[in-house]
């Protein structure tokens, strides 16, 4: 059963980063460092140890591992305390100092610039 926490967290992570990107693979030398939403306060930091770190809106932090796969897809496994890990599973383009994120359903899509 998920705490009202967890389903918050499970809805920003969904919307930010599920299935299904337009082109390209990312590559960790383009992917790693801070990145802001555009228009929006949420960032997501990865680094090239293979985790991450994401704040939404509304200042709710999250962490976790990623792993890059074929085709741009990327896994997610947000890490909670005493919990079992949620796997997120999404594909992305990172292209320059533009990353793009979009939803399974292919109806969200989410545009982050590299963060100075």
């Amino acid at each position: 059963m998920q705490t009202i926490k967890g389903k918050m967290l499970l809805c920003f992570l969904l919307t930010s980063f599920s299935a299904v990107v337009l082109v390209s693979c990312a590559h960790t030398n383009n992917l790693a460092g801070k990145w802001q939403e555009v228009g929006k306060k949420s960032t997501i930091e990865f680094h090239s140890d293979g985790t991450f770190n994401a704040v939404d809106d509304m200042g709710m932090a999250v962490s976790g591992k990623y792993t890059l796969q074929a085709q741009g897809a990327i896994r997610f496994e947000i890490l909670h305390k005493g919990n079992s890990p949620e796997i997120i599973h999404a594909t992305l383009n990172a292209q320059g100092d533009e990353l793009t994120f979009t939803s399974a359903d292919e109806k969200k899509v989410e545009t982050y610039k590299r963060a100075q």
